[in-house]
């Protein structure tokens, strides 16, 4: 009888040296997957800022496209487009918004380039890079507008990573 009392006494409270390090090994893994992945979520909403402040700069070029029915006429930072001093278009991770135009086969459209600000390193591989948004009508006079994101830039010499693109 006092042999099972003294194994009851005996018994073991607390974590084994192995079941702490089993512990620590998952939470290590489990930080090697997430912090990658948090960091590249905090760059694309630092790059969706340009977004938010390109939609004024969509807003004039629709307009434009729905009175004339023609995207041709755009010079780039534009005066038609009733935006005024569009380098002074900025935010805390973007530089400046500029409406550039490119010519095709169909004539000249504008596009809109969004520069990120650089040497903040704010933006991780973002930090200095461009990406525009480029309108295509979706039929004839009087219809919609598309915007597509694209990575390419016209004046900036570095583009935006594909996976931090806002997706429209």
């Amino acid at each position: 009888m006092k042999n099972i009392q003294t194994m009851k006494h005996n018994v073991q409270k607390g974590f084994t040296l192995i079941e702490l390090m089993i512990v620590v090994a998952i939470i290590g893994i489990l930080a090697a997957i997430a912090i990658p992945a948090y960091q590249d979520y905090t760059i694309k909403s630092r790059v969706s800022e340009g977004a938010s402040l390109s939609g004024a700069f969509k807003t004039a070029i629709e307009v434009y496209w729905s009175e004339n029915g023609t995207l041709n006429g755009f010079t780039d930072n534009d005066i038609n487009s009733g935006l005024l001093g569009t380098t002074a278009v900025a935010g805390e991770y973007v530089s400046s918004i500029l409406i550039q135009t490119e010519t095709s086969g169909s004539g000249t459209r504008p596009q809109l380039e969004i520069t990120l600000n650089s040497g903040t390193n704010k933006i991780g591989t973002a930090d200095g890079s461009c990406f525009r948004y480029v309108p295509a009508p979706t039929g004839g006079i009087g219809s919609n507008l598309q915007w597509t994101v694209s990575a390419g830039t016209i004046s900036c010499t570095t583009a935006t990573p594909t996976k931090y693109l806002p997706k429209t």
